[in-house]
């Protein structure tokens, strides 16, 4: 017993190490927690490689990341888990050189990036009986060898039984609204799974996507699973002031990414059903909350509220084909009352809607198509959107590949991919201790940052945008 308590305490003091270390893109599954259920990667994944879950692996979350004892390695070795992301980027138009990045790592080519995404160490399973962790500790080399704590996911769960009914129920403490959640429409875990860095993005995004792309939350919620149907969340997060955010590298100092000040309160609920061959789910999930921009909780504020409904149903063709579609609304309405007075808002008030549909075809876990839409609406706001702001009352200026010289945050794109996931399906030696998926993705935009053509002024229409993803994730 005595030699029990101190392997727990030294597990909870090596994740309190990894999150003191923070001071100093997706997550998907890792090698760790297939060494612990004893399982193949295709066990909790559909397509053998995160963060697409079954109906096992939604389990696996929902109780904790605790099951299982299959550890394949030395017990201080075996919940730690690496990646390693690379990619080649080829967009239609070039862009002036140091665009995406420019520091002592290097500087972003005009076109035809081959940059090293990103790295990981994962520190993922079992801490106790009733309480496990999903922690990854991100390496971004084209920002300088940036260190960030890019997920956290530490939980106590258990289960009960009433009237016949059977309940899961669980604590998590994260650090990013929908990091708790396991369908991939939501930001956390939406597909694709991965995008280029080093490709022009439209000027507006949801305000969940962003502070996911910053990272620089923190909260605690509590749910419940009743009868494997019924889910229901609830909870809150906060931000963390500018010096720590800075320290765990996640300091954005931008309207999107500033600090959360009080409590944002943070809600899930959907219903599931699995009939034969058939899952099915639709539910709603969003957040809101008061922002400071500058990082000043004195200063003025912009409110935000965010609202989610989503679906996925996927079919279950024969033991070898599956196809899965995908629905996500987004509204989002933007009260500017900071970027109205520091200058970056023209508007008092702001609305943002999208709208994303995804259908996909995976064959044998092993190979996967999908064709995906995304379209982007809502007021438009020149200081908001012209990649500048308009601070000091001077004329904007507007930027020539990431600005809108009308001030509109409509944007509209198809994409293609094709993943390739050659392990992860327990039929070699390998499988316990790496996994691998290559991905081929193209985006083709039809209208970027408020047109077709000459978008920003300076003569780039949206097909200049459209972009060619190669990109290798591997696992180990």
């Amino acid at each position: 017993m005595k030699q029990r308590t101190l392997m727990v305490l030294y597990r909870i003091g090596l994740i309190a190490t990894l999150l003191a270390a923070g001071l100093m893109q997706n997550a998907e599954a890792t090698p760790a927690f297939s060494r612990q259920t004893g399982e193949p990667c295709s066990a909790c994944h559909m397509q053998s490689y995160g963060p697409w879950l079954t109906q096992y692996g939604q389990k696996f979350k929902l109780d904790g990341y605790v099951a299982g004892n299959a550890n394949s390695l030395p017990t201080l070795l075996n919940n730690f888990s690496a990646e390693s992301v690379s990619s080649i980027t080829n967009t239609q138009g070039d862009v002036p050189k140091g665009t995406y990045f420019s520091n002592s790592a290097g500087v972003s080519n005009t076109n035809n990036n081959v940059v090293n995404d990103w790295d990981a160490i994962y520190y993922t399973g079992r801490i106790a009986e009733k309480v496990g962790s999903y922690l990854q500790l991100n390496f971004s080399p084209q920002v300088g060898r940036s260190v960030s704590l890019a997920m956290a996911d530490i939980r106590y769960a258990d289960h009960t039984s009433f009237n016949d009914h059977h309940v899961n129920y669980g604590v998590t403490v994260n650090n990013a609204p929908t990091m708790s959640d396991f369908w991939m429409t939501t930001y956390a875990w939406m597909y694709p799974y991965t995008t280029s860095s080093v490709a022009p993005k439209p000027a507006a995004q949801p305000w969940l996507a962003a502070l996911m792309s910053g990272a620089n939350t923190a909260g605690a919620t509590a749910y419940t699973m009743i009868d494997n149907h019924f889910y229901l969340e609830g909870g809150g997060y906060t931000s963390q002031g500018k010096s720590m955010a800075e320290g765990l590298g996640v300091w954005g100092g931008s309207q999107s990414n500033g600090l959360l000040v009080g409590g944002a309160p943070y809600w899930r609920m959907f219903y599931q059903t699995i009939e034969g061959p058939h899952t099915f789910m639709i539910g709603t999930y969003g957040l809101s909350g008061n922002v400071s921009p500058s990082y000043d909780a004195g200063g003025p504020l912009n409110s935000y509220t965010e609202y989610n409904v989503d679906s996925n149903y996927w079919y279950m063709l024969d033991d070898d084909n599956m196809l899965m579609a995908m629905f996500r609304y987004t509204r989002d309405a933007m009260e500017m009352g900071a970027g109205k007075q520091g200058g970056y808002s023209s508007n008092a008030g702001n609305n943002l809607n999208a709208t994303m549909l995804m259908g996909m075809w995976t064959y044998k876990q092993t190979y996967n198509l999908s064709l995906g839409w995304n379209d982007q609406w809502g007021s438009s706001d020149l200081c908001l959107y012209n990649g500048g702001g308009c601070s000091g009352g001077a004329a904007p200026t507007i930027d020539p590949i990431n600005g809108s010289a009308n001030g509109s945050p409509n944007s509209n794109s198809f994409m293609v991919e094709a993943d390739y996931i050659p392990f992860g399906k327990g039929h070699s030696e390998l499988d316990p201790y790496l996994n691998v998926r290559l991905s081929l993705q193209y985006w083709a935009y039809t209208t970027f940052n408020g047109a077709s053509s000459n978008y920003s002024g300076s003569g780039r229409s949206a097909e200049d945008n459209n972009t060619m993803y190669f990109v290798t994730n591997v696992a180990f």
